[in-house]
């Protein structure tokens, strides 16, 4: 295609353009462009085309144009490509176009600058602006582009690069020529802050005075007043707050209008309060803002120096280290006012390092003297004051003061006046001068220590707290101070305000080793109330600060012990007793937490051990003592009465040495533990009753006396007056009462005048404490003691007891007793049983409840009731029920038989149990047991085959009992005693006191005349007796003829015995032992026909196991008689097979096999096993008791049995025999042969 051709399809595509045709445009535009690629106008005039159609097409045509548009400039095209490129790369189009068109360099500025709204192209856009502002000499020009840039920096906060600080101040100045502008407010805003950060304070402040003319209600421009004033007002260039137009208070007061937590609105305020000395008020706006703004350091300093003004140096020590201002003058003064050695060195290291001055010497001195450096102090060149405060004692330098100072009217000399008028005890001028100082500088907290020192030394102690008060406002580290005025609080019990107090000084103290002390105190606030793990927590925390101190250890321990965390306590003081060996606290301590505990024991080896070494150390007198007497009490319950009173005895020696001082007269403690030891012993059993005491105690002449029950119950009413008469209470009033109504008990001859005394006392406590139950219950006993006989009254009282403490299980109690009294059963059952409901283990409710099944006749309740009471402490009336109700029930062989009673003896051993109550009962009664209970245990221990118990029981019971029936029962029963136990003699004395002879006993007697070899006295009283019985009853005849027969064969033969054997069979109901003594008969004199007779009437019993035994003994004796001796054994296992279960029978086997086959190898171990299995067979039974005497001799049949196989087997059965009945010479014998 030709030039001319190109021309003339460029010129169509215009006209096509113009004519809106775009499509037929393009396609021209394709021509032109494939005939000639290169074609700047074919690229331009597609760009053309594209334009309303397709942005992106018309973008790349067009960036081709200018890419051919050489030589010509591509002015057209960038045109073009503004409108349809995309945003980023419209600041280089822009730039290229003002390049290229000057005259419309604001034009295309003023585009630049509404594309920079959008954040990704504003920095492209602010850079552009830069370039060609540094490109513009037009001052007009310039100042509208720097207005553009001004406006993109504030809109899009960009940074200002190193350098570009006047451009950025000169766009800001640009900004605020036009105050209707957007950015105006924070062009203003980042002009004022560019122009503090240039240090032109005072423009700074006049572009703020301005601003708050033109928005008053803006905070911006107030807080950079008030801070150029925070940090100028007391520097050398601060006549730049000279340009402002108010006073500054103006200006604070509208900051903190518009926000009342700015903290440089308060810090103005604090700043104006510290100049006008008004440091409290501008301390506590300082500590509110270290509250918004914690580290602001204006603030901080100023708060460090409005401490010092308040001379609490600690403080301002804390914050000066925060500023981190560790070499500053203020510094080392806070130093020099320290206690502590390291500080005190570090501020003269300081002050050394400072120009000398009047100051540096005074706190050098101040060093020197808490350092005790007199050298270095007399080398200071020191004013007068300084002199007479360091070098000069309390007296001599009020003299020096007088005569070496004209002025004695400023604070310093009469501050220092008053602390030495102080240090000499002269209070009233000390008083004074402190109060002439306090008004020169009333914000002293020095001035308020030393006033609330002085009014405590007088006893003033409202004005004494109300100035430790101020002191502790003003200086919270004051640690004097806070202990004064804690101890003052809790004087006045104030202990709410003594806890806030002691907290409060730790949040100043934070973790300073300074705490410690008051961690310390707070402890024994807490522990004070009780608040224990509190009071813990508080001592382990003082204890880190400082582990060496004692006294901190020792409170960790009772803190311990009063939580009830003995174990620890224990190890705490064992810790003391490490690091302090010799320490009497810890030591006694440890001891008083052992008998706590109730280990007596070990607490009374501790005592003995303290008061080894501290003979008459009062604490661990009174201490050892009730070690002793905790003892007692917990044998006592173990019926241990021997031991127990032991320990009263030293319980009453350890007091008795606190009586030889006559300083301890006045303890109440003293005379009440005494009392307490009198009154416990005298409860012992009769026999112990009684204590060594010194005669200056009893007030009797001799060195050492033995009290009596009476003695000691009389003694001890006058200790208990004589501790009321030092200090009275409800409780000692009340155990006066108890001493009163035991001594009625104990001594019945003067029962009415101590129940007179006891209700007086026990009406005193009332009055003292109406609302203690315990009182009330007491009155309400002794009104119902049988001399007394009160019940309406004693109701009365038991009824207001219940009213105040609804569950008390012992008025409860007393009250079904005095119903039971009164026969009103239902009510005593309701009352016992309410006693039961708030305490199932209070046995005098359960006996009430069995006394009351015996009143209605409910045997078998009443019986398991005084069982069940068994299970609890002793009781003599359990014990005395328990006893009376078993003996009743295994003296009547019916009720032996009933199931529920045959369970109770069989299976829980109601015989061995009621034995067990009623030896406690006789052995704490004593003299005062009765016949019925010495008959109970005769009675108990003889089924138990105890005889020689049974024997001196039945021997008291006689002794008490009344003559007459009950009397001669007695003796009947210790007859029958004596001969179980082989004594016929014996027997027959107690026999012959029978004074109204009756069956039993006679019988008895005639026995013991047969076993005491007088044949003929017994045969004639068996004749007596015979006659009395016959035809009568039958039963008793055939038993005498049995008896009879006995005596018979011994001194006239055999043909005698069978006469009267033949009788006693002849009779109706014979006996079995008629027959067993006719068949032996037979057996021994060979006479077959009586021995046949007889196996044959015993055929009849010989399915009874009962007899079984003895009915295969005869028969085999029978056929060994008769040379019959295998089938002898065969008829023995036969028998066995049939009664296996049946121990009799097996001994009787393995006796047999021993005497007529124990020279047979093969029978040896079967005996032994045959014996040691009837044995076994007792043991396991629950309806037959083994005997040691019987369990010995089959031991000893299983044993020689053994001895030819197995001799050290045969050797420990001989010695299980002689451990069962040591006096079985048998068993001894065969030990001997053994060996």
């Amino acid at each position: 295609m030709s030039t001319k051709e190109t021309k003339a399809l460029l010129k169509e595509v215009r006209e096509a353009i113009k004519s809106e045709k775009y499509q037929d445009a393009i396609k021209k535009c394709e021509e032109v462009l494939k005939a000639e690629p290169n074609c700047y106008m074919g690229y331009l005039l597609m760009g053309a085309a594209y334009q309303d159609s397709d942005k992106q097409e018309a973008a790349k045509y067009l960036r081709k144009a200018i890419e051919f548009c050489s030589p010509q400039p591509p002015t057209v095209a960038l045109q073009g490509l503004s409108n349809c490129a995309p945003p980023e790369e419209l600041p280089k189009i822009f730039e290229q176009l003002i390049e290229l068109v000057p005259e419309k360099q604001l034009h295309y500025c003023e585009k630049l600058f509404n594309i920079s709204t959008n954040n990704k192209i504003a920095p492209d856009s602010f850079n552009v602006f830069k370039r060609i502002i540094a490109k513009t000499q037009d001052e007009k020009r310039k100042t509208i582009l720097l207005t553009y840039l001004g406006r993109i920096w504030v809109q899009h906060d960009l940074p200002v690069e190193t350098g570009e600080e006047q451009l950025y101040k000169s766009s800001l100045e640009s900004i605020l020529l036009d105050a209707s502008l957007d950015v105006y407010l924070s062009a203003y805003k980042r002009f004022i802050k560019l122009l503090f950060k240039q240090n032109d304070l005072k423009l700074c402040l006049e572009r703020a005075c301005n601003l708050i003319d033109f928005y008053p209600e803006d905070i911006y421009a107030y807080e950079w007043i008030c801070k150029i004033y925070c940090e100028q007002y007391n520097s050398t260039k601060n006549a730049c707050l000279e340009s402002l137009k108010n006073p500054i208070d103006f200006y604070a007061s509208k900051l903190l209008e518009l926000n009342s937590e700015s903290s440089l609105g308060l810090l103005v305020k604090a700043i104006d309060l510290y100049n006008s000395q008004q440091f409290v008020a501008a301390r506590e706006l300082l500590y509110r803002i270290q509250i918004i703004q914690p580290n602001y350091e204006v603030a901080i300093k100023l708060l460090a120096f409005t401490e010092m003004q308040l001379q609490s140096y600690g403080l301002a020590e804390n914050l000066l280290y925060q500023l981190k201002d560790n070499d500053s003058k203020e510094l080392a003064i806070c130093l020099s006012y320290s206690d502590e050695k390291s500080k005190l060195n570090e501020a003269v290291k300081l002050l050394k390092t400072k120009e000398p001055s009047e100051e540096i010497n005074q706190a050098l001195a101040r060093c020197y003297y808490k350092l005790e450096d007199t050298d270095n102090l007399q080398s200071l060149e020191l004013d007068a004051l300084s002199k007479a405060e360091f070098l000069l004692s309390p007296s001599e330098a009020i003299e020096f003061i007088k005569s070496s100072i004209t002025d004695l009217e400023t604070y310093s000399v009469l501050f220092l006046m008053g602390k030495c008028y102080y240090e000499v005890q002269n209070y009233n001028n000390a008083l004074m001068s402190i109060l002439k100082a306090t008004r020169l500088k009333p914000y002293s907290s020095e001035c308020f220590y030393y006033l609330g020192r002085i009014y405590l030394a007088t006893n003033d102690i409202v004005r004494s707290r109300k100035c430790f008060e101020k002191n502790v406002t003003l200086n919270p580290l004051n640690e004097k101070a806070v202990e004064n005025l804690s101890i003052i609080y809790q004087k006045l019990q104030e202990e709410d305000l003594n806890l806030s107090l002691l907290m409060s000084t730790l949040k100043y103290l934070k973790n300073s080793e300074k705490s410690k002390h008051i961690h310390y105190k707070l402890g024994l606030h807490y522990l004070n109330f009780q608040r224990c793990d509190e009071a813990i927590q508080s001592f382990r925390t003082a204890i880190k600060h400082d582990v060496t101190c004692i006294i901190y250890w020792e409170s960790l321990g009772d803190a311990y012990a009063e939580r009830g965390s003995y174990n620890s306590a224990i190890r705490v003081f064992q810790k003391i007793l490490e690091m302090q060996p010799d320490n009497l606290y810890a030591r006694l301590q440890i001891a008083l937490t052992k008998t706590t505990i109730r280990m007596f024991p070990e607490a009374i080896e501790d005592f003995d051990s303290l008061l080894k070494d501290n003979e008459n150390y009062l604490p661990a007198l009174k201490g050892a003592a009730e070690a002793h007497i905790g003892l007692a009490n917990n044998l006592k319950l173990e019926y241990r009465f021997g031991r127990a009173k032991h320990h009263l005895q030293m319980a009453i020696n350890m007091l008795q040495r606190c009586f030889l001082n006559p300083e301890n007269l006045n303890m109440v403690w003293l005379w009440r533990l005494v009392a307490n030891v009198f009154v416990a012993t005298a409860q012992m059993p009769e026999s112990l009753a009684n204590l060594d005491v010194s005669g200056k105690l009893a007030n009797r002449d001799t060195d050492v006396v033995c009290l009596t029950r009476k003695d000691l119950l009389s003694l001890a009413l006058r200790f208990y007056t004589c501790a009321l008469k030092i200090k009275q209470n409800t409780y000692m009033w009340y155990e006066l009462a108890l001493c009163s109504y035991y001594s009625a008990d104990y001594m019945p001859e003067e029962a009415k005048m101590h129940l007179e005394l006891a209700t007086k006392a026990c009406q005193i406590a009332i009055k003292e404490q109406t609302n203690r139950w315990h009182n009330w219950n007491l009155l309400g006993v002794i009104n119902m003691h049988s001399v007394m006989d009160n019940l309406p009254l004693a109701q009365h009282c038991f009824i207001q007891a219940l009213t105040i403490e609804r569950k008390s299980y012992t008025t409860w109690t007393n009250l079904g007793v005095l119903y039971l009294k009164l026969k009103e059963i239902k009510l005593a059952n309701q009352a016992f049983q309410r006693a039961q409901q708030s305490s199932p283990i209070y046995p005098n409710a359960w006996i009430g409840q069995a006394m009351i099944a015996e009143a209605i006749a409910e045997e078998v309740e009443a019986v398991d009731l005084f069982r069940h009471c068994q299970q609890f402490e002793y009781h003599a009336e359990s014990s005395l029920g328990y006893a009376h109700w078993v003996c009743n029930i295994l003296s009547n062989k019916e009720k032996c038989q009933l199931p529920h009673y045959k369970y109770a003896i069989e299976t829980m051993y109601a015989d061995t149990v009621a034995l067990d109550a009623i030896n406690w009962y006789n052995i704490i009664e004593e003299n005062n047991s009765s016949a019925s209970a010495y008959s109970f245990q005769g009675f108990l221990s003889e089924r138990q085959q105890l005889y020689r118990p049974a024997l001196r029981a039945y021997a008291k019971a006689a002794e008490n009992a009344a003559p007459g029936t009950e009397r001669d029962l007695m003796y009947t029963n210790l007859g029958y005693v004596y001969l179980k136990l082989n004594e016929p003699n014996e027997a027959i004395n107690a026999f012959n006191k029978v004074t109204q002879a009756s069956f039993k006993p006679i019988i008895g007697l005639a026995l013991a005349y047969f076993k005491a070899g007088q044949h003929q006295e017994s045969y004639s009283v068996y004749s007596s007796v015979l006659k009395s019985v016959a035809g009568v009853e039958d039963d008793k005849a055939a038993r005498i003829l049995v008896a009879m027969a006995s005596m018979v064969y011994a001194f006239q033969g055999e043909a005698d015995t069978k006469t009267i054997l033949y009788q006693c069979i002849l009779l109706k109901d014979s006996p079995i032992q008629a027959l067993y003594s006719a068949c032996a008969l037979g057996i021994l004199h060979q006479d077959n026909q009586l021995s046949e007779t007889i196996l044959i009437e015993l055929k009849k019993y010989e399915d009874s196991e009962q007899h079984a035994a003895h009915i295969a003994y005869l028969t085999a004796q029978y056929y060994k008689a008769n040379q019959q001796p295998r089938k002898a054994l065969t008829y023995l296992m036969t028998r066995v097979h049939i009664f296996p279960q049946c121990a009799e029978l097996r001994k009787v086997l393995a006796s047999f096999l021993l005497d007529n086959y124990g020279h047979k190898r093969q029978y040896y171990n079967a005996t032994s096993q045959i014996a040691l299995s009837a044995i076994t067979l007792v043991h396991g039974s629950k309806t037959k008791k083994s005997n040691c005497v019987e369990d010995s001799e089959t031991l000893l049949i299983a044993s020689k049995s053994l001895q030819p196989v197995d001799k050290q087997r045969s050797l420990k059965l001989i010695q299980r025999a002689i451990l069962l009945h040591p006096s079985n010479m048998n068993a001894w014998n065969a030990l001997l042969s053994v060996h």
